[in-house]
């Protein structure tokens, strides 16, 4: 049956093309031989846990070096044994130009597993038998452009790798090479594995053969911000380049797949399930190992449901551990889902997730290994009926599942368990939807339609129903703790106006901002808290504040806040890159976006700054918060501090959430914060 619906906004999904280790044979001559759905897990532990730091010493005893040539082209590269593994102790160049500091990370996914050797495009579809893939069906392990004795590393490899250098908390600091990095995010390069950031802005991301569903490809990702590792997987890796590190080991070229294809019409045994909610009797029909419905159901005398009763849940709140109602924006929200969702399918029975419904698209297909995502019109065929379809498309029907269409409809889509985003809204199902030439998955948005309906088709609850596990290397990041130590107290003289100081790394500093008001002098309310001239101390100008701090205490000096921002980012390293950076010298209140966690006792608040203009006699004429004149106000979300560099002044500006920023600032104008240092 076919959706009954206003208007219908669809998104096509990609199925991508996973892989095993059997042999490559196209078009078997024994298409009748026992076949079932097969699928792939990893034997190795879970890596989720933390690694206590191992705190190698990195000597040159812990530096197992050799070199090779690749005879392809000449060049000599060094090589790293770390634990039981042989890596590439430098990028692959083969193709490709050195820049001159081996930062080349420009391969695409295809193009390093020799997908385009081998027949495969560089990006989009690739149609093999008349079956549609999101990526090449590559056999593995992959040599790709790897030197004959190599090959790409699996994400396995790359966790046995992480496990090794001390897990995925610290295995960056282990593996990043001494130089190159921005800021505090060098390496110590215990296993002269000497990996260097690629021009991603500090980032390097390693290319793993793995090609995860839907097309993702797996990536192994450092950064210049924490020592920490992460396997990454992102669609945009198929056509979108990253760097080669190639593992020593034999590694296979060309495709691998596996096709029987069915040519008759089913005509095996059909089995029965009886509804003992209402006593109907249903055909279902056992492919590949997986127990389907022959039939729609027809629960509630019904043949099409609504998203409610096709989940049996009202759409109010989280439901069924899948959906949320977003009331603040208007949309929907996934949750985690907790799956196998029975909905309104019988007891032992559940609607079909998107996996599933792939796993069944790819068997039909004639593939051996279910881990293979397929579309195409082979699909609609071997499930379509024989008779009911317009036009001659009726279908061969090669597996008893009998799908037919409404009266007068050219195609049928089948409710799937799975949510996903639209192209309009956050909301949306995916659907089975095969059509008069073709079977896909397809997403439509329903938060707009709530009362569009499409027929159920129940799957018996089994084993390995499921898609396969597949763990990452994770890091729970350390928490931030706010500052608990002492702080000390000055009483400025001239106004008596009290401070609390706090010592950071050897220096004491003001712990609030100064509110003293220079006679004769050019000062301004904050632009935080302005209920009050004092509540969050006053902005000064230029000249002001070169004269502003009290007897024994001056303005901090360029090497002092450049060491408060070094000390900030070391801390910020440390601590796994997970909180966001300047967060450690912004107060845990007062800000708009986000409140810091003021682990230096800082307490950076909000308090903006001042532009200003002045005419002829000095006689401010305007002044305007955070934004020069006549440009649009907004919240403070930042704070600024004026510092000495050489003869002049500069400003330390700190945002909601963002970096520490350290620039110039103009003599006339604007007016910034103040923090005295203790001379």
């Amino acid at each position: 049956m076919e959706f009954k619906i206003l208007g219908v906004l669809g998104t096509l999904i990609f199925f991508s093309a996973c892989q095993d280790n059997s042999a490559f044979a196209l078009g078997d001559d024994n298409p009748s031989a026992s076949r079932s759905l097969v699928f792939h897990q990893s034997s190795l532990p879970d890596t989720s846990g933390n690694a206590v730091d191992p705190k190698f010493n990195c000597s040159d005893s812990t530096r197992i070096i050799g070199e090779f040539t690749d005879v392809r082209d000449g060049h000599v590269y060094k090589t790293a044994k770390i634990g039981n593994q042989v890596w590439m102790a430098e990028n692959l160049l083969y193709k490709h130009e050195d820049d001159g500091v081996n930062s080349i990370f420009d391969y695409s996914w295809n193009e390093a597993s020799g997908g385009i050797e081998a027949g495969c495009p560089a990006k989009g579809y690739f149609v093999l038998d008349g079956i549609t893939f999101e990526n090449c069906p590559m056999a593995m392990p992959a040599q790709g452009l790897c030197p004959d004795g190599w090959r790409l590393p699996t994400a396995d490899d790359f966790k046995t790798l992480v496990e090794f250098a001390g897990g995925p908390k610290y295995a960056g600091k282990y593996l990043k090479s001494t130089i190159g990095w921005d800021g505090v995010g060098n390496g110590v390069d215990c296993f002269g594995f000497n990996l260097m950031p690629s021009t991603k802005d500090g980032f390097a991301e390693i290319l793993s053969s793995d090609v995860r569903y839907y097309g993702d490809v797996t990536t192994l990702g450092f950064s210049k911000h924490s020592a920490h590792v992460f396997l990454w997987t992102s669609p945009t890796d198929w056509a979108n380049g990253n760097i080669v590190r190639c593992i020593q080991g034999e590694g296979k070229k060309g495709m691998d797949v596996q096709i029987h294809r069915a040519e008759n019409t089913y005509a095996g045994a059909f089995d029965s399930l009886t509804d003992a909610r209402d006593g109907h009797v249903y055909k279902t029909v056992d492919i590949g190992g997986w127990v389907w419905m022959a039939e729609n159901l027809t629960y509630g005398s019904k043949e099409n449901y609504n998203y409610e009763e096709m989940v049996d849940a009202p759409v109010t709140g989280c439901y069924l551990d899948s959906l949320i109602w977003g009331d603040d924006f208007g949309m929907w929200n996934s949750c985690t889902a907790a799956l196998p969702i029975q909905g309104i399918c019988p007891d032992g029975w559940h609607v079909p997730s998107s996996y599933e419904w792939n796993v069944l698209s790819a068997f039909v297909n004639g593939l051996d290994n279910a881990d293979f995502f397929a579309k195409g019109s082979l699909t609609g065929s071997m499930l379509k009926s024989t008779t009911g379809w317009s036009d001659g498309k009726n279908g061969i029907d090669a597996y008893g599942f009998g799908a037919k269409p409404a009266d007068g409809e050219g195609k049928v889509s089948f409710w799937s368990s799975t949510n996903a985003a639209t192209e309009f809204d956050w909301f949306g199902n995916i659907f089975f939807e095969i059509g008069t030439d073709s079977a896909k998955l397809k997403i439509y948005e329903i938060s707009q339609y709530l009362n569009l309906e499409a027929p159920v088709r129940c799957l018996k609850n089994g084993e390995n129903q499921l898609p396969p596990p597949y763990t990452y290397p994770s890091v729970k990041c350390d928490k931030p703790t706010t500052y608990s130590g002492v702080f000390g107290s000055f009483t400025d003289e001239r106004d008596g106006n009290v401070y609390r100081t706090v010592d950071i790394d050897g220096l004491v500093w003001f712990v609030d901002n100064l509110k003293y008001e220079i006679p004769d002098g050019l000062t301004f309310c904050n632009c935080g808290d302005t209920t009050s001239c004092d509540g969050w101390g006053r902005l000064y100008p230029f000249k002001e504040a070169k004269v502003a701090c009290p007897a024994g205490w001056r303005l901090p000096l360029f090497e002092e806040v450049t060491h408060l921002k070094e000390l900030e980012a070391q801390t910020h390293y440390d601590l796994g890159g997970c909180v966001g950076n300047g967060d450690l010298l912004r107060a845990t209140e007062g800000w708009k976006y986000s409140q810091g966690n003021d682990m230096f006792g800082f307490g950076a608040i909000p308090a903006g700054l001042k532009y200003y203009s002045q005419n002829e006699s000095s006689e401010v004429t305007e002044e305007y918060c955070n934004v020069r004149p006549r440009e649009n106000g907004s919240a403070t979300s930042h704070a600024a501090f004026w510092f000495i560099f050489r003869n002049t002044l500069d400003v330390m500006e700190l945002y909601g959430g963002g970096d520490i920023d350290l620039h110039s600032a103009s003599s006339k104008g604007v007016a910034y914060s103040i923090r005295c240092v203790k001379e």
